[in-house]
């Protein structure tokens, strides 16, 4: 999705980044580490446009942006949470979200439900101006304004900088979420599904059969556990449910509604993640893979099972 190579950046004759090369694949969450001081939000600015590296390339979808403006760049897909939030203070909850889809053009429309179902503290707030929010609400407030931009990439730099641990949880499911595209509605619609089911098992003039047990059984694990901890199993429960649909002996109970259900629980557009950390135990539960920065260069990187306490000693341990 997004690719750093060789970044240079110097301010006023000091060399900030040097070299700076890492991924972050599609779909995934990739989480920039490092102490203070590091280059770790300079690297964000570069990539978003706010700052202009001297040397390097930035790709964004297999397109080349670095020359691009920043407007350029959020309109190509780049949505970008600075560190501080940078929310509009005397503008409503609601002007600031919609604030960053009418600079490009953009009406929120559905996306404001994914928005609201994230954060419901939002919707509570509309009319409420920005800078009454709390820190954390104020956190979410930016995130939300991203998200209405319909991003292909979220950069977070610092999300958990001084907020409280239930709004912390809050993102982190939320990141989750949209990294994997799931419906904000989910557990209400694998509800819906399930009762479709089990109305198929009770009804006279449906044959039983293997498949609709295993759905069925499936339907009740995903509901107690999550789509999250079961992704290669919620496919092949998709795959059953369409099956069943289309035999003669469940087509009708199995309607429409259990299609549009299915369609809705795919339907999300999934999000790549790039996040700036310091909260080591957030990262780790996120991260699919990271890159640790020393010096204004990238000094380990891997897959998250590589950030070992040997790793973070290394490099993190102040």
């Amino acid at each position: 999705m997004l690719t750093v190579q060789s970044l240079e950046l110097s301010i006023g004759g000091s060399r900030i980044l040097r070299g700076v090369e890492f991924e972050v694949p599609d779909h995934q969450c990739f989480c920039l580490m490092g102490r203070n001081g590091v280059g770790k939000t300079s690297t964000l600015r570069s990539i978003t446009g706010v700052m202009k590296p001297s040397a390097g390339k930035i790709t964004l979808d297999g397109k080349d942006i670095t020359k691009l403006s920043s407007e350029a760049r959020a309109a190509a897909g780049i949505g970008y949470v600075p560190q501080g939030r940078d929310i509009f203070p005397q503008l409503t909850v609601e002007e600031n979200l919609h604030i960053g889809a009418i600079a490009l053009g953009k009406k929120p429309n559905g996306s404001l439900d994914r928005v609201f179902s994230l954060f419901p503290i939002l919707k509570e707030f509309l009319p409420r101006k920005g800078g009454m929010l709390s820190g954390g609400q104020q956190q979410q407030l930016a995130i939300g304004r991203a998200l209405l931009t319909e991003p292909k990439i979220l950069i977070l730099d610092e999300p958990t900088e001084g907020i409280q641990p239930n709004i912390i949880d809050q993102i982190g499911e939320a990141i989750k979420l949209l990294r994997r595209g799931g419906h904000h509605n989910e557990a209400a619609l694998l509800a819906t599904v399930s009762q479709a089911l089990k109305r198929a098992k009770e009804n006279e003039s449906v044959l039983p059969s293997a498949m609709l047990d295993e759905a069925t059984e499936t339907a009740t694990v995903l509901l107690k556990e999550g789509i999250e901890k079961h992704p290669a199993l919620f496919n092949r429960f998709a795959d059953c449910i369409e099956a069943l649909r289309k035999s003669q002996s469940t087509g009708t109970i199995l309607s429409d509604e259990i299609g549009s259900a299915l369609q809705q629980l795919h339907g999300e557009e999934k999000i790549s993640i790039l996040l700036v950390e310091q909260y080591l135990d957030f990262c780790k539960e996120l991260a699919d893979s990271f890159a640790i920065m020393d010096r204004g260069a990238v000094v380990c990187a891997g897959t998250v099972d590589a950030l070992t306490d040997d790793v973070v000693k290394k490099y993190l341990t102040v």
